[in-house]
């Protein structure tokens, strides 16, 4: 039945294209390279950064550039790309992952060699604080007002997960996984996947590599994937498909989120590479390739089923990628792109906020819109099957951001059950493209 959500929600959404421009860490170059989607063009070695660049992480207009060997964080404005300012850790401490919250109020960075986790404050660049954690905290994930982080132990048999509460910055719970845990994620399903990377291959015995599924309800409720080789990063793709980047820069492993199937297994690894795995906001898929780990690096560029679009040559040994200014791109033939669209919270587990606003992506029809300021709107919602489930009647439509609430009812006042529901605002019969929510219980 999961496999068939997935598979309905694939056919149902519209597959669209993507303009913005994509930020790449070469971590040997010590430099940032730019790629334009919109034009094609790459322009290497921008911005100098620091030594041991493991991430960037773009909010707003900002970057943050994880610094490892000079134990900071490097903040870049994006509007003029230049060194604004820096967020100095713990001498020694070799800060190797970073988060900030959605309201932007604080963040976090692992600290590898000190095994803590630094609270900061994006604004003004300031330790607040630190969380003691496991030994080796390499990287973390916020969901839902939780930090999950990895704490690889390395040299222990086990490697844990430390879950921090965000609103009092304290480890409320430890969970023991396998052979050092490096990274991860969780799906839209609310499972944390932790990928236990083992021992490369060179312990006594060889440990390879395993993803452990860990139900974020109810931590003792798990299974554990034997992926094999040596799987460091982690994506997991909106169409349920989890990537996994090889340690040893070989290629990609990836599995089905939910069934666990494996798609392209350890010993037939899809692409080439391993460094990063990154999706932008249309779904395209990055894949980092450190080659040879001396000269030039690539970035291969795949559609969400697999089609290689482009190949780019970046810096020696691409570690990350983020992406900034994405226009969420459109159907040329559709009708249905005259709305932006989105719900929040999403996942949720009561009720989610749909909100919406009329966009000039067809101008003869957008002039049509701003002519009618007060009017009728609604958001169908629907399951996967594509049936009708219920209409939100919006009155005295505004050329503004209209809000409606769902309470995840169907049309005669039925809680619907947990899962995928798509959505859409029609407006005199323009419709938008479909939106996705997930219902968890």
């Amino acid at each position: 039945m999961k496999k068939i959500i997935l598979l309905a929600l694939t056919i149902i959404l519209t597959q669209t294209l993507s303009a913005g421009i994509v930020y790449i860490v070469n971590g040997d170059s010590e430099t940032l390279s730019k790629y334009d989607t919109e034009t094609g063009q790459v322009f290497n070695h921008i911005i100098n950064v620091g030594e041991y660049a493991n991430q960037i992480f773009i909010k707003e207009n900002r970057a943050y550039v994880v610094n490892s060997g000079e134990h900071n964080i490097q903040v870049i404005d994006l509007t003029t790309e230049n060194t604004i300012g820096s967020i100095n850790c713990q001498n020694g401490s070799n800060p190797y992952w970073m988060t900030i919250l959605p309201d932007g109020s604080k963040g976090y960075v692992t600290g590898l060699f000190t095994n803590k986790v630094y609270i900061f404050n994006p604004d003004t660049y300031q330790i607040t604080g630190s969380i003691n954690v496991g030994s080796g905290p390499e990287g973390l994930y916020f969901y839902e007002d939780v930090l999950y982080v990895c704490n690889t132990c390395y040299g222990s048999p086990n490697g844990t997960i430390s879950i921090i509460d965000t609103d009092n910055d304290v480890v409320t719970e430890t969970i023991i996984v396998g052979n050092n845990p490096q990274f991860c994620e969780v799906d839209s399903y609310a499972r944390l996947h932790v990928v236990c990377t083992g021992n490369y291959g060179f312990g006594t015995p060889p440990i390879w590599g395993e993803v452990y599924v860990i139900s974020i309800d109810d931590y003792s409720d798990y299974e554990i994937l034997e992926i094999g080789g040596s799987p460091t990063k982690i994506g997991i793709h909106e169409d349920g498909i989890v990537y996994l980047g090889d340690g040893m820069g070989q290629g990609f492993m990836a599995y089905d989120c939910w069934t666990l199937d494996i798609i392209h297994p350890s010993t037939n690894l899809f692409a080439s590479g391993g460094c990063f795995v990154r999706f932008d906001p249309n779904g395209n898929i990055y894949f980092g390739d450190a080659l040879n780990w001396v000269e030039n690096g690539v970035v291969y560029i795949y559609s969400a089923d697999e089609v290689l679009l482009n190949t780019i040559e970046v810096g020696v040994i691409p570690q990350d990628a983020g992406f900034y200014n994405f226009d969420v791109g459109v159907d040329d033939f559709a009708e249905e792109d005259l709305f932006s669209l989105s719900n929040y919270p999403n996942p949720f587990s009561t009720c989610t906020t749909i909100s919406f606003l009329a966009t000039d992506l067809h101008p003869s029809s957008a002039v049509a819109m701003l002519r009618r300021v007060d009017g009728l709107a609604q958001i169908k919602i629907y399951n996967v099957k594509g049936q009708l489930i219920r209409e939100l009647k919006i009155t005295n439509y505004k050329l503004k951001i209209n809000k409606v609430v769902w309470d995840r009812k169907d049309a005669n006042g039925q809680e619907v059950s947990t899962g995928i529901y798509l959505y859409q605002a029609e407006i005199d019969g323009k419709k938008s493209q479909m939106g996705k929510a997930v219902l968890i219980k």
